[in-house]
């Protein structure tokens, strides 16, 4: 009898599980599309340059107004959730977003192609907060951390084999093809989320339209800013200095206006929630710093060391495939354990790869950069899920969508601003490191021998020479990005002791 009421049991739980784990595949599929599309562009920028006969700078604005719109709309998710119900902004989001692949495909000139990225961002930027919290409430909360995992799994993921994959594609078709494939998987996503997908009433929500339009100027006018201040030297610029005025500004009255007014477009429950604040306050700091070897290493692997963009992809799929690992294990059992420690782990993870980075020499080796983003891979799943549930677990369901999207708002700022300064700081160690360099090289004292090819007594040996100090310079500044992002991740680490114990 006891065997018989075990596999009653069994089968009981079988049946409930089906339905969940479907619910949380649907809302995933929906944020891996938004997410492969957001990373997987930077390998056909190159491509997309010269189809729209566009300088650096200017193709640049099609990964600029995708970002701009996409956290102008994250601030209001959780608005437009209340007024129009969680489910039909989530569909709208994915056929918005549908429409906007084909007409990224279709792009003629620079200009349609940056409008229709800044409509993808704004379309495509409520998938990421309410995809996950349909992912968590349709999991029982002791299995809010499994939930989180599975979801996260295929954000990360796509985030990470985008770049791969698009390589592959941009190199076997071309880049309009990169939107074009994700429009069946985009489809998919829509069929299953309008099926599976349960409703969420709707809730009466009056708010101060001051203080969002303050946000909303606020947080564009900042992308804006952070986009472009490295490539008019910041502050030397007055666009650049007319564009802080107005971010500061904005963002100060949309604080003062959460803080005074009836009707605050945020509700201030959310701040009065320990876990939460120093949570926001977590992932705008690692938001800065985690993914930046994403966007490094690439570069590395290809200025530095002459990888191709393809074996550049591949090599970088262990951090997809360490991702998947970390995801799938701890799925199983985070749940039982006080996510303290795994946010711990993941934290000694990610800044052990980043430091072994910084250690990297120009003849970068395949090995290590396999083992190192694989070992990246398993930490970020090893951060990610814990930290949404210490901070988002106790959160009340009448405020859920304004706290996942302030959540992720504090994430895309705090990834913004990462981003701009270690891009900054990047381009000032490699001039640093260069004047250094030259300093001491001279026909009357060089500590080491020059091969022939170096040789300082003619032009062509100069010119070599100068190369080789450039790519030496610019190693060490990548050397010194890491180092940057390892001592952000494991400074964090004694702030684990503020959040309060997880109780499920």
């Amino acid at each position: 009898m006891t065997i018989a009421a075990d596999k009653n049991e069994e089968s009981v739980i079988r049946e409930v599980r089906w339905p969940q784990i479907a619910i949380v595949l649907s809302a995933t599929l929906a944020t891996a599309v938004y997410g492969f599309t957001w990373n997987s562009v930077s390998v056909a920028l190159p491509h997309m340059q010269g189809a729209f006969s566009a300088t650096t700078d200017q193709v640049t604005w099609v990964m600029i107004s995708f970002v701009i719109g996409s956290a102008a709309m994250t601030a209001s998710v959780g608005y437009l959730s209340d007024i129009f119900g969680r489910k039909t902004i989530f569909i709208w989001c994915i056929v918005g977003f549908t429409v906007t692949l084909l007409g990224c495909g279709t792009a003629t000139t620079l200009e349609q192609m940056v409008l229709w990225r800044l409509i993808q961002g704004a379309c495509g930027a409520g998938l990421l907060p309410l995809g996950q919290i349909f992912a968590v409430n349709a999991f029982p909360p002791e299995r809010h951390g499994q939930a989180t995992s599975l979801w996260a799994l295929g954000f990360i993921t796509s985030n990470v084999v985008s770049p791969a994959i698009a390589g592959v594609i941009v190199d076997a078709y071309s880049w309009r093809f990169v939107f074009y494939l994700t429009i069946p998987l985009a489809l998919i996503a829509f069929i299953a989320s309008w099926v599976l997908l349960p409703k969420v009433p709707k809730r009466k929500r009056k708010t101060d339209m001051v203080g969002f339009s303050a946000l909303l100027i606020g947080v564009s006018v900042l992308q804006l800013m952070l986009a472009r201040g490295e490539r008019l030297d910041w502050f030397d610029s007055t666009e650049i200095i007319i564009e802080t005025i107005i971010a500061t500004l904005a963002l100060y009255w949309f604080i003062l206006n959460t803080l005074t007014s009836e009707r605050p477009f945020f509700d201030r429950e959310l701040f009065l929630n320990r876990n939460y604040n120093l949570g926001v306050l977590f992932i705008f700091i690692i938001g800065s710093v985690l993914f930046l070897p994403m966007l490094l290493v690439p570069l590395q692997l290809q200025q530095i060391s002459g990888y191709s963009p393809i074996d550049t992809g591949y090599l970088l799929l262990s951090r997809g495939v360490g991702s998947v690992i970390g995801f799938t294990v701890l799925s199983r059992f985070r749940d039982r354990w006080d996510p303290r420690p795994v946010l711990l782990f993941g934290l000694l993870g990610t800044g052990w790869a980043s430091w072994s980075m910084a250690q990297w020499t120009v003849d970068i080796r395949a090995i290590d950069v396999i083992w190192t983003n694989l070992l990246h891979g398993i930490a970020t799943a090893a951060i990610w899920a814990p930290l949404n549930t210490l901070t988002l677990s106790k959160i009340s369901k009448r405020i859920q969508d304004q706290a996942f999207a302030f959540f992720y708002l504090a994430f895309d700022i705090g990834s913004a601003i990462g981003t701009a300064i270690v891009i900054s700081l990047h381009a000032r160690y490699s001039q640093i490191n260069q004047s250094i360099l030259t300093e001491h090289i001279t026909n009357f004292d060089t500590p080491i021998p020059l091969p022939s090819q170096w040789s300082v007594a003619n032009i062509e040996g100069i010119a070599s020479l100068n190369r080789e100090v450039i790519r030496q310079a610019t190693m060490i500044a990548f050397n010194e990005s890491f180092m940057i992002v390892a001592i952000v991740l494991f400074s964090l680490i004694p702030c684990i002791l503020f959040f309060k114990p997880h109780r499920g």
